[in-house]
């Protein structure tokens, strides 16, 4: 299990966590939703320990972790939104750093890699530089880079971003059959529709605080109190909470 307790962060005067509580359960699947610029991201990089929270903590196993918690880190696979790369690599050059980065055996790293490049449909030469890949691409070098040291928890910030179609749902079922071999996944996401098939719970962050973490079933009960008319009650419910403005209007465009 992976446990956020009562995580707190300020920059200057402005508080953009107030006091985050969540827990992930073993062999499930985790969305954190919110909107762009709800926290998500700055939670990321903190329970990553990119970053200093002013206060809480973040718990694996029940072990608190901190910056010095190696041992326990090495058990995470991490994709963050702004990914660290060494862009003058290949993504087979990149992966075989990250593995013996690990600490792989030398006579495991190399069919690992070769199974993630084929997985991914990434190149396989040295040819190209990671810096002229798109954007779906170098997603999922970040993500073949999260999963070559058989990590037993994932945390990944908006994994998809760029990626097209038919590779989410092909990754998406890879995930599924993680879950069933005991891995446990936290995935943060601002759109429901790609995480809607692939989660266990669903948690929403606003204001700095989780509002609420529910399941499926959970949560369709709560949006068809309000939006049980919708064609999609819950991405309505949602779409209600996570947008706290006025509907505007482009004048000119009218």
């Amino acid at each position: 299990m992976m446990k956020i307790e009562n995580i707190t962060k300020s920059y200057k005067k402005q508080e953009v966590l107030k006091g985050v509580d969540l827990s992930c359960k073993t062999d499930q699947i985790q969305a954190l939703l919110g909107a762009n610029g709800a926290g998500k991201s700055t939670l990321i990089n903190i329970i990553s320990g990119l970053i200093k929270t002013d206060d809480g903590a973040f718990f694996i196993d029940d072990k608190r972790i901190t910056i010095d918690s190696y041992k326990y880190r090495i058990k995470v696979g991490y994709v963050f939104e702004k990914p660290i790369y060494i862009e003058k690599l290949s993504a087979k050059e990149y992966l075989t750093f990250v593995a013996k980065m690990y600490k792989l055996p030398k006579n495991e790293y190399p069919q690992r890699i070769e199974e993630l490049l084929t997985f991914f449909e990434l190149p396989s030469d040295n040819k190209k530089y990671i810096e002229s890949y798109s954007k779906g691409m170098k997603s999922k070098v970040s993500l073949a880079a999260a999963l070559i040291h058989q990590p037993s928890y994932l945390i990944l910030d908006e994994p998809f971003d760029g990626v097209d179609f038919v590779s989410i749902q092909k990754i998406t079922r890879l995930f599924k059959d993680l879950t069933k071999k005991g891995v446990t996944i936290l995935i943060t996401s601002h759109q429901y529709d790609v995480v809607a098939e692939l989660c266990d719970n669903f948690a929403l962050l606003k204001a700095g605080k989780v509002i609420f973490n529910l399941t499926m079933p959970e949560l369709v009960e709560k949006a068809n109190i309000k939006h049980k008319n919708s064609e999609n009650p819950v991405k309505s419910y949602l779409e209600s909470l996570m947008n706290d403005s006025q509907e505007s209007q482009l004048s000119w465009l009218k």
